[in-house]
């Protein structure tokens, strides 16, 4: 009889050992938020991440990705409170990381934003020159009159463009914003030629530029048009 009543005590003893290892309804709760929170976390750090150009950040979210991986089908409810304790800890560290990560990936969607923004105050503008000044040219530069800016000199390297002479490949990024443009260009005797330009924005893409130069009355002009146009 003795003996059954120890065999009794020690099932129940048992029992209510095991019923204190399972975790609280409360700490289950807890576990599934921060559960939540990271699934949240990393699936804003994904959307971030298709949003800009730069690369680098993939293996480090990669990396997080699998560590999430981990927790995805975990049943807290069937784990030991001391386990789901260790799991809300190591849960929380990865939302930590992924915040750190979606900072960088923020400061970086700035970046490409900004400099998206101020490539969008910029046209391109491809185009090739004709000279048929009568001269050679040394010097053939952009002026802005809205910004009071000077593109590089497109006879680089001290290439002379001779009278006669196309001038190919010419890419002009002006302001969007600007409307009045001028050529300055200057001939090999040094001497310095302003050729009126007006709205640059009005310019087909591909179009020629024909400079020329009338000596009757010292203007310089420029006309537009298709290949070796006249």
């Amino acid at each position: 009889m003795r003996q059954k009543k120890i065999v009794l005590i020690t099932s129940m003893l048992m029992a209510v050992l095991l019923m204190g290892c399972k975790p609280s309804a409360e700490k289950i709760s807890q576990a599934q938020g921060v559960r939540d929170q990271l699934v949240e976390v990393r699936s804003k750090a994904e959307e971030t991440y298709l949003d800009i150009a730069d690369t680098s950040l993939r293996p480090e979210l990669d990396s997080l990705g699998v560590q999430v991986a981990e927790f995805a089908d975990t049943d807290f409810s069937e784990v030991s409170s001391k386990k789901i304790d260790e799991e809300i800890t190591k849960m929380t560290e990865l939302v930590g990381q992924y915040e750190e990560v979606q900072s960088k990936l923020d400061g970086t969607y700035s970046e490409e934003a900004s400099v998206k923004q101020e490539e969008a105050r910029h046209l391109k503008i491809n185009t090739y020159i004709i000279n048929k000044m009568g001269f050679d040219l040394s010097s053939i530069k952009l002026y802005d009159m809205n910004t009071d800016t000077y593109s590089e000199n497109y006879l680089v390297n001290g290439e002379i463009l001779s009278n006669g002479y196309t001038l190919m490949g010419i890419v002009m990024e002006v302001n969007a914003d600007s409307t009045d443009w001028v050529f300055v260009v200057k001939s090999t005797t040094d001497t310095e030629y302003t050729i009126p330009l007006g709205d640059l924005r009005e310019l087909t893409d591909g179009a020629s530029l024909t400079f020329e130069y009338d000596n009757e009355s010292s203007i310089a002009s420029v006309s537009t048009g298709g290949y070796f146009s006249e």
